[in-house]
């Protein structure tokens, strides 16, 4: 059958099982785009600016463990695009963006908006292709989705010449198929099973290369060896935070206490993490480069096993495959230490959400955050953007295991809203609530308009503080009294939503703040809190 390479390369992506792309539209990948009108099989969401689409298909790749898909055009498009690849490479995410170029016969002239992508993009894409045969679309672009999710899953860059795109071919769709993932030998598995029965106080590092789909896994291990987990960076949602294995989320603000009890582990079990430099706390947990307690590191990329840490036992291997054969070795009694020691860390972590109340006449954003948590729905998602206020959010939010937690570890600010709407429009009948600063809600909650047109409900909680709050903080640390560029000069928050048609409301002192956010949950729609906290 005769079909444009544009078509082509969508017919693939069918092929693979996508059912949702991300794009600010531009000319010079028309010929893909016209290629989504022939049917709705793949629904495109076009957006307000190329960061909140790409931060829309990170959040909808988390959800769905498929490639994250955005469309965007060259040159300035792309460039406002790089912030989602840079944040996929971070966070280990797949997605796949596929980038306009010029057209052939115009490399390599510094033509109008002409990049290098290949030269762009080589530090942080996994890969990075350019198509200038239309009869190897489907092939490359294949390759390209199993690339994202094979090993340690990341971004893939595919530039498309605009003429290229437009080509008639007449070639086989050629499906991507499932990526090979390494599985444990069976040596390091009964090696790695004696070191787990024979610690007394093993501690689980688990990271968001479990996936959604190995999160019943992990619950199941961690259940059958009674092993106390704690999600790594920006990873809270991997395990149920009110289960009694549980033991704390690792990020930037660890509390002094919680990390010295960490510290006391005689096991480290770091499974689906690179073992970055948050979660294991600036290098300490473990020590890097010889750790001070055993250490066994589950990863699928060999490049990352070993690199910072010489483990006791690495294992190149998947984490749900691990998972999967460490639930089929016989079991262990578990000792009274190891019960003390699982009983020690949960409770540790339960006490860390007592903080001081608020001063008078102030607004405590914990308070707010603990009252959403509360009245939230029981199979909620929620989104969380980087700043200071996010210590609330990990302190004060119970994910369960019918609850979910998006968030960066790349640090970015302006992940939150984008991901909001990206959840909605994946689970429409779900309640999905948005904690963000006033930094970063101004960065892409011009997203609020997509979350509108495309009718995701979503309820946006915006911590002001009139400040870029986590960089004050550094700031006033390291020169005290020398302020300079981190004051904020804000709108009105309320009627900047209610500018989108969504419902605005305010807490400030005095505010009834269960009255109000319970009003908020149950509107219908999309909605607006300012928290005001200074």
């Amino acid at each position: 059958m005769t079909m444009l390479a544009g078509k082509l390369l969508v017919e693939t992506l069918k092929a693979g099982g996508a059912d949702r792309a991300f794009c600010v539209p531009g000319e010079s990948f028309l010929g893909a785009l016209d290629a989504f009108a022939d049917d709705n099989s793949i629904k495109m969401v076009s957006c307000r600016h190329e960061g909140g689409a790409g931060f829309m298909a990170l959040a909808d790749a988390k959800l769905t463990d498929r490639p994250g898909l955005l469309f965007v055009s060259r040159g300035p498009g792309a460039s406002n695009g790089t912030i989602a690849i840079h944040s996929a490479e971070q966070d280990a995410v797949p997605l796949l963006a596929f980038v306009g170029q010029v057209p052939r016969n115009e490399r390599g002239r510094r033509a109008f908006q002409e990049v290098d992508y290949v030269k762009t993009y080589s530090d942080i894409a996994k890969w990075v292709v350019e198509i200038d045969d239309p009869a190897r679309v489907s092939e490359l672009v294949a390759r390209a989705w199993r690339k994202a999710l094979s090993g340690r899953p990341g971004p893939v860059v595919v530039s498309l010449p605009e003429d290229m795109l437009l080509a008639e071919v007449e070639v086989p769709v050629i499906a991507p198929g499932t990526p090979v993932q390494p599985a444990p030998a069976n040596a390091e598995l009964l090696a790695a099973a004696a070191m787990i029965a024979k610690s007394e106080r093993p501690l689980l590092i688990a990271g968001g290369q479990i996936g959604a789909a190995g999160q019943g896994l992990l619950r199941q291990a961690a259940e059958a060896w009674q092993l106390p987990v704690v999600g790594a960076h920006k990873q809270q949602g991997v395990f149920a935070n009110d289960h009694a294995n549980w033991a704390g989320h690792l990020g930037y603000v660890v509390p002094p206490s919680q990390r010295a009890a960490f510290l006391e582990t005689d096991l480290i079990v770091a499974l689906g993490t690179p073992l970055g430099d948050v979660e294991t706390q600036n290098y300490t947990l473990p020590r890097a480069p010889v750790a001070e307690q055993a250490v066994i590191h589950v990863y699928p990329d060999p490049g990352e096993v070993g690199r910072m840490f010489l483990p006791t036992l690495g294992i190149v291997a998947d984490a749900q495959a691990w998972l999967l054969a460490l639930l089929e070795q016989p079991k262990p009694d578990t000792s009274a230490a190891r019960k003390a020691w699982l009983h020690r860390l949960h409770a540790l972590n339960n006490g860390l959400r007592n903080v001081a109340p608020a001063a008078a006449g102030k607004v405590s954003f914990d308070d707010v955050v603990r009252e959403i948590s509360r009245q939230a729905d029981a199979d909620a998602i929620f989104t969380i953007d980087s700043g200071s206020f996010a210590s609330a959010v990990h302190r004060q939010t119970q994910v369960t295991s019918e609850r979910a937690l998006l968030g960066w570890a790349s640090g970015a600010m302006g992940g939150g809203v984008p991901s909001a709407v990206a959840a909605s429009l994946r689970f429409p009948s779900r309640q999905v609530i948005c904690f963000v600063g006033d930094g970063g809600v101004l960065m892409t909650g011009n997203e609020l308009a997509t979350a509108q047109q495309y009718g995701a409900g979503i309820k946006i909680v915006v911590c002001n503080n009139n400040e870029y709050g986590a960089i004050r903080a550094h700031q006033t640390k390291l020169f005290p009294g020398r302020e300079v560029a981190t004051s904020l000069a804000n709108p009105d928050f309320v009627a900047w939503a209610r500018a989108f048609h969504a419902e605005g409301h305010l807490i400030e002192p005095g505010t009834d703040i269960a009255s109000t956010i319970g009003m908020v949950l149950a509107a219908p729609g999309s909605a607006l809190i300012e928290v005001r906290v200074k």
